[in-house]
């Protein structure tokens, strides 16, 4: 198993009772929002020190619900404050960015920078984004996959073109190419049909969040039947769990600590993110009908098709689908070695900041599971080199 930190960086302050979606912007406490840049970071360094594999954020925008809406100038802080761990980007928007060179450029960069440590993630963004940027959803998937073709060329061939519906180059040449040959490693956040069968087709890892474990395991379960179909088959190195966690002396005070900061989270969730419930909204149904069609989850077993509103769920219910994983340091490795065996994945995303949870508290979460969670699942050479790192770090 490798272990992550996934951080989305929500702002920790908003009122309950603000009007809007979007939330009016003169909510933003500047100060509270450097305070929060500052403390996000010293949690995903502190993963270095901790023996994590790496560190993963994504890109959002108009929210509070993540304010990376650059997550590549997180990842340029992040090459200078490590040196080991991975650096994951999951992902910059394609269709909202309307340049992929731009891309290709700052990924090489942040690859030259870190010392060949990128991930390079890339998305298609949520349906709200598309309405915010004014952008067409019916040109997503179309713009997506151009831009990730240029990206790649951009990548291998020392002088290229490119001539499709959306973008036109000649006679091109990035400077600086990526320090790890051919290019960086990359994932993709995929759970529609036809993005699962995209990525098959170029052997893409794929990450899932926000559905039950059951769910998850449908969507990674799809993804082998088609390698299988295509005469490949698909490890668990190709699948990514993404859980909300937090570790604590007791199963009764992890619940006290994450639960309010999990039902903050819901509220920014609710926000434009939930798609749940934003599936119901008028000004989205168009959004949504453009960018999925009617076979998009239809691979998906009975019973396990409905988007599902995890914010309206009881903590019992959150604990029963998967969708928080937080107790005493036993429970939370029996929880997560299921979850992980059950949808077949070698790499695990956790997201250690709930919401507004204290940077204190996160600090304390990370260290108990480093201490008493991390030896129940890592391998015995993974073991030692944590071992190592934290009698490093004491010493």
């Amino acid at each position: 198993m490798r272990i992550y930190n996934f951080d989305l960086l929500a702002y920790p302050e908003v009122p309950l009772n603000v009007p809007g979606t979007p939330v009016p912007s003169t909510y933003f406490d500047p100060e509270a929002g450097c305070r929060n840049y500052q403390e996000h970071l010293d949690e995903m360094e502190y993963c270095e020190e901790l023996g994590f594999e790496g560190v993963v954020f994504n890109e959002h925008h108009y929210s509070a619900y993540g304010m990376m809406p650059s997550p590549n100038l997180i990842a340029a802080a992040l090459s200078r404050g490590t040196k080991r761990m991975k650096i994951g980007v999951l992902g910059n928007i394609l269709p909202l960015r309307f340049h992929p060179v731009r891309v290709a450029e700052e990924y090489a960069m942040l690859d030259c920078m870190s010392g060949g440590r990128l991930i390079a993630g890339f998305v298609r963004g949520i349906p709200a984004e598309y309405l915010w940027y004014n952008v067409k959803p019916d040109e997503s998937r179309g713009r997506f996959e151009e831009a990730y073709e240029i990206i790649m060329t951009a990548w291998t061939q020392p002088v290229w073109g490119f001539h499709g519906k959306f973008f036109h180059l000649e006679k091109c040449a990035i400077w600086p190419r990526p320090l790890q040959q051919p290019h960086p490693p990359v994932w993709v956040a995929a759970r529609s049909a036809e993005s699962i069968e995209w990525c098959v087709k170029r052997r893409i890892p794929i990450a899932q969040v926000y559905q039950t474990t059951g769910q998850i395991e449908d969507t990674f379960n799809y993804y082998r039947k088609l390698a299988r179909d295509e005469g490949w088959e698909a490890g668990p190195e190709g699948f990514i769990l993404t859980r909300h966690i937090y570790v604590d002396e007791s199963d009764q005070k992890a619940r006290a600590s994450a639960e309010p900061a999990l039902r903050y989270f819901f509220t920014l969730l609710n926000r434009g993110f939930n798609q749940a419930r934003s599936q119901e909204a008028p000004s989205l149904i168009r959004v949504r009908e453009s960018l999925y069609t009617d076979r998009s989850f239809s691979y998906f077993r009975e019973g396990n098709r409905e988007r599902l509103d995890f914010s309206s769920m009881s903590w019992e219910e959150l604990d029963r689908t998967g969708y928080i994983i937080a107790g005493n340091p036993d429970t939370v490795a029996r929880k997560l070695k299921e979850q992980m065996d059950q949808v077949g994945a070698e790499h695990f995303m956790g997201m250690f900041h709930i919401g507004n949870l204290d940077h204190r508290k996160v600090i304390a979460s990370l260290d108990l599971f480093h201490r008493e969670v991390m030896p129940q699942l890592l391998d015995a050479g993974k073991r030692d080199f944590c071992s190592a790192a934290d009698a490093e770090r004491k010493a």
